[in-house]
């Protein structure tokens, strides 16, 4: 096979990618997922990419969230993925699993076929030298032949198949022993089907072995030395004197079909032995019992390929054994029927028990009724339903006293019923189960349990769960009504026993208090039924119940809920406690119903907002932003560092969420900074907001809201800086009133400490095109002095005084003065040198800012436009002025305010710099 492969398009019939996996065994796909598996997921073989496309192509297909897969381990993720096998793969990956599993599993027939080819490989059947070193046989049938005799027309057929998909060219050659080849597979897929849907009738006339020799001491003798020495137990016979036990003992006396079980038994067990069908004196029945003991010793060391592989190859004994009521097949009840049911035999499962179900035994029917329970728990009603009719037609035959039978008809007469119940055939199950209760011969809370939930129409107890939105209740208590009878009167009989009526009315209570709002009195009894129910499960011994866990976290939630609910400090503590139990459990669960969580949020407030920041904290740990609407209070966030610090993370990455989305995320943000007193964090939600409001005048208005009580977001922002904001705002909204109404209040404030912007603020009223009315009565003091002593500073910039003046802010309105504002700055001073870095209102600005700081400390002077996102803003005048450096604002927006800021700066520079050098 060459490792380097381009999967072509898929094609139809037999050529197609999934007509070569169905002709796969279920271990072998089973082992092809595991192979594909491990390769997307090793971290050397650099397809993360194809790792992640088919998790979410999987993810959708089941509803699973991906972060679920992904932290589930390869035989798990291989469960899930198996069924969906087919849809979920593209040509890639099948390439990539089918590749895996030959190489992990079928090396044996590479390597055997490259060298019928002569094509130099590595021990794993990969070709060295690349695909030019690749060439058809002498002899192309003789060698597909070859492999056939050896490795049988199948699996010949599947791997010819693949190395066509994988690339037609290459393998051309293999056309003419393909049609041969295909006809062969078709022969062996339909006996294959044939053999699995072969139902064996009982046959009254058919030869009965004896089965009334049980095993003797001898046989028991012998089977524990061959474990004991497999153990290597002390005083154990070594490997080799084992076998001569077990030959010596078959040649007492050859007849003694038994004692084929003891050398299949060895043989499976004993490295370095092979099965050995072959003997001379070895007949129809003596194979039976050989292939009994050979399956019996693979079981025991779990040998699920070995297991297989005698299922295969030894099809026709097994099934004789199977149907022949009594002797080796009987033998295989008690070990290999358990284990063929649950590893994917369920035909040959099936076959055994329908041939042997007159000759069980106490044991083996009160195993076969624990495997109908097991599969019943599993939701596998299909084959529970298979085993439980097979047990009911032997049990007459069953050497049992009457209590015993009594006891275990009922217990088969129970899951039965259950076993309908989980098909969703309830007028079935409802008459198995009210002619139980009816006779009295099953004296059990469950059986209620059962009846209850078959009328409500539920399938089993694990159905009835909280729904997930409060429109669904109203429908749940009505099924509940229908069963309502049987909850009460198990709980009535059976008191705390009753487990799973104890939860049903649990359920049905915590509903009806939840839809209503009822009070103390509806509360507590929920809570009683609720107790009841946690504390039986709890202490219950039946551990195998796959249903349990959520049966119990479910309870946990409603009593978390309902302590908390009674708004007392114990109460309260003693409900944290049942929560933090909920959060240690598996991360991957569903959520809880937000409704509910609502309540226990709003009651947890209520006694403690330290209680509910931490719930808010653990639901935010194991579902993410997912949860925002449900803890989207301000307080939360403030109370715990990690929220604010990832809410802080989520604003500044979520700039491809809807802007609605942003909006909400950011308001939280700050108002959770500010009650934390995180002054920065709020400086960074409040850029983040005005920029919204910049880019969709939609957020305007909500913004001057925010705006409207300065003290809220005291000290995140000054007063200038809000007044400023609001006047953007006003403008941006066509508002031009209210806009100057803000800029006389700038100017105002302004006047006394800063009166060089106070100046630029009269100036922007003349470049907005304000009436003169709405600014004439403002007069700077002093301002006709300004620029007294100004003039030896403007012969030295006549005469070529170099110094440097960063401009930074504006938009690309601004930029476009630049090149002729340098111009004509230079035409006058020849020896100044603008630069501009026109910011706008990006909200890439923190990128930039240190950059910009770098040049502002290596500029003379500097000017800061108030057009600039006002956390920039502060950043840079916080910069200039630790150490002080000479820096003007430039309030105005033309051009004529840019010219005469910068020349401002200029002057202000040099006065600062003292005697200025005049370059010649």
């Amino acid at each position: 096979m060459a490792r380097g492969v381009a999967a072509p398009m898929p094609q139809a019939g037999l050529n197609d990618w999934k007509a070569v996996w169905n002709r796969l065994l279920p271990l072998d796909r089973h082992r092809a997922v595991i192979s594909f598996l491990e390769r997307l997921r090793e971290p050397a073989s650099r397809l993360e990419l194809v790792c992640d496309a088919t998790l979410k192509t999987l993810a959708r297909r089941k509803g699973f969230r991906v972060e679920t897969l992904k932290r589930m381990n390869n035989h798990q993720l291989a469960d899930v993925l198996l069924p969906h096998v087919p849809v979920v793969l593209g040509a890639r990956e099948w390439t990539l699993l089918f590749l895996g599993y030959f190489a992990d599993y079928k090396s044996a027939i590479m390597c055997r076929f490259l060298d019928l080819c002569g094509v130099p490989h590595d021990e794993r059947g990969f070709v060295v030298g690349g695909d030019d070193k690749i060439h058809p046989p002498a002899d192309m049938v003789k060698a597909k032949d070859a492999l056939v005799e050896e490795f049988g027309a199948m699996e010949v057929g599947v791997y010819f198949h693949v190395l066509k998909l994988m690339d037609p060219d290459l393998w051309r050659f293999l056309d003419p022993a393909l049609p041969a080849l295909d006809q062969a597979m078709a022969a062996a897929e339909a006996a294959r089907q044939k053999e699995q849907s072969i139902v064996v009738e009982e046959i009254d006339e058919r030869a009965v072995l004896d089965v009334s020799e049980e095993f003797t001491q001898l046989d028991r003798v012998v089977m524990e030395q061959i474990i004991a020495t497999l153990a290597e137990e002390d005083r154990a016979l070594k490997p080799d004197e084992l076998v001569d036990l077990v030959e010596s003992v078959h040649a007492l006396d050859t007849s003694r079909k038994r004692s084929y079980f003891h050398l299949g038994f060895l043989d499976a067990l004993l490295p370095g032995r092979r099965p050995d069908m072959g003997r001379p004196e070895m007949n129809d029945e003596r194979r039976q019992w050989y292939l009994a003991g050979l399956l019996s010793g693979y079981v025991r060391q779990q040998n699920h390929a070995s297991v297989r592989d005698a299922l295969h190859r030894y099809g026709a004994i097994f099934r004789a054994a199977s149907s022949t009521p009594g002797g080796a097949g009987a033998g295989m009840l008690t070990e290999v029927h358990p284990y063929l049911l649950t590893h994917g035999f369920q035909n040959e499962a099936t076959r055994l028990l329908r041939g042997q179900r007159r000759h069980l035994t106490p044991a083996t029917a009160t195993l076969i009724l624990q495997s109908a329970t097991d599969a019943i728990r599993r939701g596998d009603a299909a084959i529970a339903n298979v085993l439980l009719v097979e047990l009911r037609e032997g049990l007459p035959h069953v050497a049992l006293d009457i209590a015993e039978r009594a006891s275990l008809e009922a217990g088969v007469g129970r899951r039965l019923g259950q076993a309908l119940q989980l098909q969703g055939n309830f007028s079935a199950a409802k008459e198995a189960f009210a002619g139980l209760i009816a006779e009295g011969r099953l004296t059990s809370p469950r059986l209620h349990a059962d009846m209850g939930l078959v009328l409500g129409g539920f399938r089993s107890l694990a159905e009835l769960v909280l729904p997930p939105g409060l429109d669904r209740v109203r429908a749940i208590l009505t099924q509940l009504r229908q069963g309502e009878r049987y909850f009460t009167e198990a709980v009535e009989r059976f008191g705390s026993a009753a487990l799973g009526a104890h939860y049903a009315l649990g359920v049905r209570d915590f509903l009806r208090w939840m839809e209503t709002d009822s009070g103390d009195e509806a509360r507590e009894q929920a809570l009683m039924h609720v107790n009841a129910a946690l504390i039986g499960m709890m202490t219950e011994t039946d551990a195998q119940d796959p249903e349990r866990p959520l049966l119990v976290d479910c309870c946990r939630f409603m009593q978390a809920v309902l302590m908390m609910a009674r708004l007392d400090a114990a109460s309260a503590q003693a409900a944290m406690e049942t929560w933090r139990m909920l959060m240690a459990q598996d991360p991957s669960a569903a959520p809880w119903p937000e409704w509910g969580m609502q309540r226990l949020l709003e009651c947890a407030d209520l006694v403690d907002p330290a209680l509910a920041g931490e719930i808010a904290e653990s639901l935010w740990c194991r579902h993410g932003q997912a949860v925002l609407p449900l803890i989207h209070r301000p307080e939360w966030f403030a109370r715990s560092s990690l929220l604010l610090d990832d809410l802080q993370i989520l604003c500044r990455d979520g700039t491809d969420q809807p802007l609605q989305a942003r909006w909400e995320r950011l308001s939280l943000l700050v108002a959770a900074a500010l009650s934390a007193g995180r002054v920065e964090s709020a400086q960074e939600g409040l850029d983040g907001l005005e920029h919204l409001a910049h880019e969709d005048s939609r957020f305007c208005e909500p913004m001057l809201d925010l705006l409207e009580a300065p003290a809220r977001l005291d000290p995140a922002w000054s007063e200038t800086d809000i007044l400023r904001a609001r006047f953007r705002l006003y403008r941006r909204l066509g508002r031009d009133p209210e806009a100057f109404a803000q800029l006389r209040a700038l100017f105002f404030a302004l006047r006394d400490a800063r009166p060089l912007e106070a100046a630029q603020t009269l100036a922007l009223f003349r470049e907005c095109g304000a009436a003169p009315a709405q600014y004439e009565d403002l007069v700077l003091p002093g301002a006709e002095a300004e620029h007294d002593g100004d003039s030896e500073l403007l012969e030295q910039l006549e005469g070529g005084a170099e110094l440097t003046v960063l401009f930074v802010g504006g938009n690309e309105i601004q930029a476009r003065y630049s090149d002729d504002l340098i111009r004509e700055i230079t035409d006058q001073w020849p020896g100044v040198r603008v630069e501009f870095r026109h910011t706008g209102w990006s909200s890439n600005w923190g990128r930039d800012v240190n950059h910009l700081k770098r040049q502002a400390s290596e500029a003379d002077a500097v000017v800061l436009m108030t057009m600039m996102r006002t956390t920039l803003g502060r950043v840079l005048r916080e910069a200039l002025n630790d150490p002080p450096r000479p820096w003007i604002p430039c309030t105005g927006t033309g051009r004529q305010a840019l010219l005469q800021s910068i020349r401002h700066a200029a002057l202000i520079g040099l006065r600062t710099r003292g005697r200025s050098v005049v370059t010649g």
